[in-house]
């Protein structure tokens, strides 16, 4: 409960990193979802998957790069969908977000009325 204006005021001005927290949060939930979607032939794809903090928010990050040529392959696995995968699938982290967007909003929103 808000006392004051003083207290308001500090509330107001710690949206941001409560914000912050709360898509750090929802960026954990986002990236264990796609890990058991990620497509595995050797493993290092999914072994490659991390939440990185960059300027001003987060990101899931996968790369792996074929040892003959270089090529990162991580792109192409996301979005090739015609590819028939012993395991994982296409669209990992996309289909991750869309089947948790609840808990993801709920994340950020828990962070921000803390």
């Amino acid at each position: 409960m808000v006392k004051g204006l003083a207290e308001l005021q500090s509330q107001i001005n710690d949206i941001p990193n409560k914000t912050m927290k709360g898509i750090e949060k929802a960026m954990g939930i986002i990236y264990d979802d796609s890990q058991p979607r990620v497509p595995v032939d050797t493993g290092a794809l999914k072994r490659s998957g991390i939440v990185e903090q960059v300027d001003k928010g987060y990101k899931i990050k996968y790369h792996s790069e074929n040892p003959k040529n270089g090529y990162n392959y991580a792109v192409i696995q996301h979005e090739n969908t015609s590819f028939k995968h012993r395991v994982g699938q296409a669209k990992y982290l996309e289909d991750a977000i869309k089947s948790n967007m609840d808990k993801i909003e709920k994340a950020i929103i828990e962070e921000v009325v803390k």
